[in-house]
C-alpha cells in the first residue's frame, strides 16, 4: 500500500522524490521516470506494511500491482531496489528517498506498453530483492518492507517519459471520467509467493484476511482463519499512523473462525494476524 490500505486524509508510506527534494506525501497519484520538459528525475517510495513472509523462506517470485492514474504510452526507463533494512520506516517530508539504504539486487525495468487510465499493471519479478531482504538477520514475519522505483535522465524531450499510478489516497478525478471518489482497491500492492518448511506455497497480499462484517457498525466482527488453525497467533489493531489500538492473544487456535470484541472510535484501521510463520493482514472500517 502504500502500506496496506488507505485513507484520503492520511499517507505516509508512499512518497514521491524529484530530483532532490520530496513532493508533497499526500496527493492522488505518484510518478515515476523522467519529465524531459523539467528535467526532473521522479522517484517513488513504497511502504508495505505487515509482510508475512518468514525468515528462512525461498522467495518464489515477487511483484508490485499498480494502477495506472492516466493513459500514458512514452517509454520510461525505471530502476526498482529495495530498502536494506529489517524493518522499513515511514516515509516524511525532509528524509529523501535516494538516501536510504538499498538492496545490492535490483531490476532494470523498461516500460514500453501502453497504459490505460485505472487499469491494473504488474512490475517485472522482484524476488531477488525480497529475497536479499528476507535473508537478512533481523527481518521477521509481519515486518514492514519497502521499494523505491527511480528515473533516470532519457534527455529533453516534450514526451512524458514518466508513468502516473494510484497513490494511497488515490481519488477517481471527475476532470478524467471519475467519481471524484477515493478507491481502496487501486492502492499499490506487494505480492509474494514464497516457500516455507513444509514445501507450501503461500500469497501474502494486502487484504488476505476476510473480515465481516466490514465496516463494522457494532463492536464485535469475525474473521475467517483456515490458513491458521492449530498455530499460536497475535492480532493488532492500529491506526493508519501504526499506534496500537487494541491486541488479543490465541494460543493453538483450533476454530477457522474467530470473534473479537473491540472498543474503536469510528475510522480506518489495520488488523494484523501473526504466527510463528506467517502474517496476514487487513483493512478494518469502523462506522
Amino acid at each position: 500500500m502504500t502500506g496496506l490500505d488507505g485513507s484520503v486524509e492520511v499517507s505516509t508510506d508512499d512518497a514521491e522524490q524529484i530530483n532532490n527534494e520530496i513532493d508533497k506525501l499526500y496527493d492522488d497519484d505518484l510518478d515515476m521516470g523522467w519529465e524531459g520538459d523539467e528535467f526532473n528525475v521522479v522517484s517513488t517510495g513504497l511502504r508495505f506494511q505487515g509482510v508475512g513472509v518468514p525468515h528462512g523462506a525461498v522467495v518464489d517470485s515477487a511483484f508490485i500491482d499498480l494502477w495506472a492514474h492516466e493513459d500514458e504510452g512514452d517509454p520510461a526507463l525505471v530502476t526498482i531496489y529495495g530498502e536494506a533494512s529489517d524493518n522499513a520506516a515511514t516515509y516524511n517530508e525532509t528524509d529523501l528517498i535516494s538516501d536510504r539504504p538499498k538492496t545490492t539486487a535490483f531490476f532494470f525495468w523498461e516500460i514500453t506498453e501502453e497504459w490505460a487510465i485505472w487499469s491494473q499493471y504488474r512490475t517485472p519479478d522482484l524476488n531477488e530483492i525480497v529475497q536479499e531482504i528476507v535473508d537478512r538477520a533481523g527481518w521477521q514475519a509481519g515486518n514492514s518492507m519497502a521499494f523505491f522505483l527511480t528515473g533516470q535522465d532519457q534527455g529533453a524531450s516534450s514526451d512524458d517519459n514518466a508513468r502516473d499510478f494510484e497513490s494511497f489516497e488515490n481519488i477517481a478525478d471527475p476532470d478524467d471520467g471519475g467519481d471524484g471518489l477515493n478507491h481502496p482497491d487501486r492502492i499499490p500492492r506487494l505480492v509474494i509467493y514464497y516457500t516455507f518448511e513444509s514445501g507450501t506455497k503461500d500469497l501474502q497480499a494486502v487484504e488476505a484476511l476476510k473480515v465481516a462484517p466490514n465496516p463494522i457498525s457494532g463492536q464485535s466482527f469475525s474473521l475467517y482463519l483456515d490458513s491458521f488453525v492449530g498455530e499460536d497467533l497475535v492480532l493488532s489493531l492500529s491506526d493508519l499512523n501504526g499506534k496500537a489500538v487494541q491486541t488479543w492473544q490465541k494460543a493453538n487456535l483450533n476454530e477457522a473462525v474467530l470473534t473479537l470484541d473491540f472498543k474503536a472510535a469510528p475510522g480506518l484501521y489495520i488488523l494484523k494476524v501473526i504466527s510463528k510463520s506467517k502474517a496476514a493482514s487487513a483493512k478494518i472500517v469502523v462506522q
